[in-house]
């Protein structure tokens, strides 16, 4: 390899393409609608950390024979780490002072996970769990790709390195070696990340190995190239802006529904190594003004700070104004990014980059004081985290404690159809509070959920089942059936009914696929739901109702194919002479309640209501099903819900829901005695003797 070439040569295409990807994401995330694709800055971020990181481990070992490791990570913490950190800290202490409690819990978790560098996992893990998949953004979910890098930085040395001891035991070019065995990681990365985009797409866009092959593109191209030398001629600069205007293109032009990364993502890759290949070239038609224009330069010099600090601001600021953003509140968010981060650049990044104080340089120094910042920032944010948890479990003790021994007109109660009410009492009461509210679900009845890739069925029944005296109810569905079973087993629990449930996230009970962009999803409801039709056929003689509902949304095909889709899959059980009744699926918010419960300075009873038209007006094709097919029937709940006009977030200080499509187990509960007697009016369950 070449010796290494002067540190403080300038590379005006690397400084151009940093500009470009800072910009892309940054307008991206303050209008989404405007450039839909400009999540790819990331990509061209890992391309030119991959090309330049490996550029000089290959000068390192030309030079040296040998890779130190201590002094390599040494320098990256002392790039990377104080503006991060000092981000971080500061995000923190925002997310204390203005946002709401229901947000602390997330938002200092992943606060955590970022200095911990594995942000992106967690969010990988969440994009899987059901339960997590609606979290709102937190002010540090942007820290994913910095997890990503620093686990390359960890990573891709011990490669090298590798390579390089293979080549010395085995006489063979070190050149050859690393090639190799930098070329197989990348492959194998690229596999993987073609196939984990289609087998599981949430997860896909966050995981390290399905990211690794684009840091890898560009080692290989450092290793092919060397030394950097200027290209000149025409043919060179078109090619440099064809590759800047590729990336242009994939900024407006892909979107959420593009799988990425995937295929999809060869795309801005191929762009940003073709900008480099090319370099500065000369020419009349050369981009290298604009490369070298002050303005691209300052943007390229900047844009590490500024990818940090333009995503707090966005996440933040709503709950500063009490008020969503408008299109200045934006471009002031742009404005203050582009002065902090030259604040940042200048007052933090370089003074710890390049100082000789206090022993900075010494590789055990940085060490240490990465390990005392990183414990100050997950130290103070368990504080956080435990300050929420506490919250959370004192409001639900209050909830508890007034659930079971609820006042006049408590929740459902206020709009019972024979005897509405109202109690002046629960004017300014919100039960559960919106911090307790995220946790109040289905969870103490375990067995009784398959996961989202699950395909057995459940073992989970209530009541003295042989009882035969009982009607036996079995509740099949989704989450939103899921939402319905404290109040089943409230029935089972009074000797009303004996109860079964199969109950899979993500899955009704259709013939037909849900729609979802995770393929394995997918599949694994099509083998339950073929399960459960054996299960339920080999059932029907001890069965006297099945209630089924569902994320109504999820289903896939025109209105006419999603009630046929029910019907074929209800009819052979009907035809056995069971009872079917659908409920009709619960209201559809079209903003979180609890984002703006939370914010309220007073509890009424009209705060954060919705229209009836919001909230209600989408197809369902379980009701519509449900009139439709002889032998079932349509249990429509709506008027609990909404009257003529709104659907209110409070009923009879109850918190109504625990996100934008599920009910609160608590408001649940106590719709059990209306909910019994309207199936017995309707002649789906017998009238007690």
């Amino acid at each position: 390899m070449p010796a290494s070439p002067p540190r403080d040569r300038f590379r005006a295409e690397i400084t151009a393409l940093r500009a470009v990807a800072v910009m892309l994401v940054v307008l991206f995330h303050l209008w989404p609608g405007r450039l839909p694709g400009g999540y790819i800055g990331v990509d061209v971020f890992f391309v030119i950390s991959g090309f330049l990181i490996t550029g000089h481990l290959l000068r390192e070992t030309a030079d040296t024979g040998r890779v130190d490791l201590a002094r390599f990570w040494a320098r990256r913490a002392r790039r990377l780490l104080p503006a991060a950190y000092l981000v971080l800290a500061v995000s923190a202490i925002a997310v204390w002072l203005w946002m709401p409690l229901v947000s602390w819990r997330q938002n200092f978790k992943e606060i955590v996970a970022s200095a911990l560098y594995v942000q992106n996992w967690a969010l990988a893990a969440d994009s899987v769990d059901y339960l997590a998949a609606e979290n709102d953004p937190t002010a540090v979910q942007h820290y994913w790709t910095l997890s990503i890098e620093e686990q390359f930085y960890l990573v891709w040395p011990l490669l090298v390195l590798l390579a390089t001891v293979l080549a010395v035991r085995m006489g063979r070019s070190r050149r050859l070696m690393v090639a190799i065995v930098l070329g197989a990681a990348t492959a194998a990365s690229l596999a993987y990340s073609l196939w984990i985009t289609q087998a599981n797409p949430p997860a896909a866009y966050f995981v390290t190995p399905a990211r690794a092959w684009q840091f890898g593109a560009g080692a290989l191209l450092a290793l092919w190239m060397g030394s950097a030398t200027v290209r000149r001629g025409t043919p060179t600069a078109l090619l440099s802006w064809a590759g800047f205007l590729t990336l242009a293109w994939c900024g407006f032009v892909y979107d959420e529904s593009t799988p990425f990364p995937g295929t999809a993502a060869i795309v801005p890759v191929v762009a940003t190594l073709v900008v480099i290949w090319a370099g500065e070239p000369r020419g009349l038609l050369s981009p290298a003004p604009l490369m070298r224009w002050r303005p691209t330069h300052t943007l390229g010099e900047i844009s590490y700070s500024m990818y940090l600090w333009h995503w707090p601001p966005i996440v933040i600021l709503p709950f500063v104004l009490g008020a969503e953003l408008g299109f200045w509140e934006r471009v002031g968010i742009l404005v203050f990014t582009i002065v902090v981060s030259w604040a940042t650049k200048r007052w933090v990044e370089d003074p710890v980059r390049f100082t000789h104080r206090f022993g900075l340089r010494r590789p055990a120094t940085t060490g240490l004081a990465t390990l005392v910042g990183a414990a100050l920032l997950v130290g103070g944010s368990m504080v956080g985290v435990q300050s929420a948890a506490s919250a959370q479990e004192r409001a639900a003790k209050v909830a508890a404690q007034l659930e079971e021994d609820a006042p006049p007109c408590f929740g459902a109660a206020s709009r019972d159809p024979e005897n509405p009410c109202h109690n002046p009492d629960l004017d300014d009461q919100l039960i559960p509070t919106p911090e307790a509210v995220v946790t109040d679900y289905a969870k103490d009845y375990p067995g009784c959920f398959a996961g989202v890739h699950d395909t057995e069925l459940n073992d989970c029944t209530f009541g003295d089942l042989s009882d035969r005296s009982l009607p036996h109810v079995t509740l099949l569905g989704d989450s939103h059936a899921r939402s319905f079973l404290p109040a089943l087993v409230r029935m089972a629990d009074q000797k009303l009914i004996t109860l079964s449930a199969q109950l899979k996230s993500s899955c009704s009970w259709t013939r037909d696929e849900i729609r979802h962009d995770d393929p394995l999803r997918v599949s694994s409801c099509q083998e339950w739901k073929q399960n459960l039709q054996k299960w339920l056929l080999d059932r029907t003689d001890s069965t006297d109702l099945i209630l089924t509902t569902g994320y109504a949304q999820m289903l896939t095909g025109s209105y006419d194919e999603r009630v046929e889709s029910m019907e074929a899959a209800w009819q052979p059980v009907v035809d056995r002479g069971v009872r079917v009744v659908a409920i009709r699926d619960n209201p559809r918010l079209p903003r979180a309640p609890q984002k703006c419960l939370s914010q309220l300075d007073e509890i009424t009873p009209d705060a954060c209501a919705f229209t009836r038209e919001e909230a209600l007006s989408k197809f369902d094709a379980f009701a519509a099903t449900g009139r439709r097919v002889d032998g079932a029937q349509t249990l429509d709940l709506s008027d609990l819900y909404c009257d003529d006009e709104t659907c209110p977030a409070i009923i009879g200080g109850v918190n109504v829901y625990r996100d934008i499509t599920h009910l609160s187990v608590t408001y649940v509960r106590t719709m059990t005695p209306y909910v019994y007697r309207r199936l017995v009016d309707m002649n789906a369950l017998p009238r007690p003797s």
